[in-house]
């Protein structure tokens, strides 16, 4: 009676953690009402980033006109790890954390230590009266700075995805574009537990979660959960929450089946060695008896 009682108590527990797990407690979701009413870019509705800001490992092209004879400045520069990009005989600069106007400013006024203003063009005349007038170094068109190759701001997808990662971001991209690039959502996916997490920008209180309504997206062109993905993004693609119930009784139930197969083998070696006549505690008795006995013409 009282392991009757034990297993329906066992029972009853797991009822209630699998329906724990099936229900789910995620974070609320922001109102999608509200979104829509929001500045929040997205589809239909897109932003120009910011200024770029130069990081490890972009690579910049730096090219000057007339530099010095057999010194020339040209071709792309790798942004080192400790942020600095070389221009081989006129030294390194640190260009981490600059704007490429910042950028091409401060390389002007480096250079100004091998190369004459007028060589660097900040110098112009005007021609009515002739005079001299200076140049700012951003202003120069004797310097040309861009960037070849834009490596350091991404996004992340993980999750129930086909291939989650990191990717390389242009400033174009929606969550459709993300999750396509991905590879898709996987068949064990939550289609309807998508999010966005937003970092906080220094001095905001906290991130920003935004929830995804993917059948709207794809089923009815409904651009208002769409957004436009920014740097540092995470989308997050969270498991059904049958499969992760599924896997969790799995789990649960793995150290009891190696158990349970270790009483069976036992039980089938057992069972071999009863069907033979060969006496369980008295094998190796018997096979003492057997070397002790003294075989030939003369044993008795």
């Amino acid at each position: 009676m009282d392991r009757t009682r034990l297993d329906q108590r066992r029972i009853g527990w797991l009822a209630v953690l699998t329906a724990a797990l099936v229900c789910g407690c995620q974070t609320v979701r922001t109102p999608e009402e509200t979104i829509a009413k929001s500045n929040i870019p997205r589809e239909l509705n897109k932003v120009s980033m910011p200024a770029y800001v130069v990081e490890p490992p972009d690579f910049l092209v730096v090219e000057v006109l007339e530099p010095l004879p057999g010194r020339p400045i040209a071709g792309t520069r790798l942004v080192r790890p400790d942020g600095t990009i070389t221009l081989g005989f006129y030294g390194d600069l640190y260009v981490a954390g600059l704007t490429l106007p910042e950028v091409k400013e401060k390389i002007v006024v480096h250079l100004r230590k091998f190369l004459s203003d007028e060589t660097l063009g900040l110098i112009g005349i005007n021609p009515e009266t002739q005079e001299q007038f200076a140049i700012d170094p951003r202003d120069s068109d004797r310097v040309y700075v861009d960037v070849d190759s834009y490596n350091s701001k991404h996004y992340y997808i993980y999750g129930d995805i086909g291939l989650p990662g990191r990717y390389p971001i242009t400033g174009n991209e929606t969550v459709l574009d993300a999750i396509s690039f991905a590879g898709g959502l996987t068949p064990t996916a939550a289609p309807n537990n998508i999010r966005v997490v937003r970092p906080a920008p220094p001095g905001a209180c906290c991130e920003q979660l935004l929830p995804v309504n993917y059948a709207a997206i794809i089923n009815g062109g409904d651009p208002t959960t769409n957004y436009q993905l920014m740097p540092g993004d995470r989308i997050v693609v969270y498991r059904d929450p049958i499969v992760r119930t599924t896997v969790l009784l799995s789990r649960l139930a793995e150290p009891f089946g190696v158990v349970l197969n270790q009483i069976l083998t036992y039980s089938f070696t057992v069972r071999s060695l009863k069907s033979i006549n060969i006496p369980i505690n008295g094998v190796a008795a018997t096979r003492n008896a057997t070397a002790t006995t003294p075989i030939g013409p003369g044993a008795r």
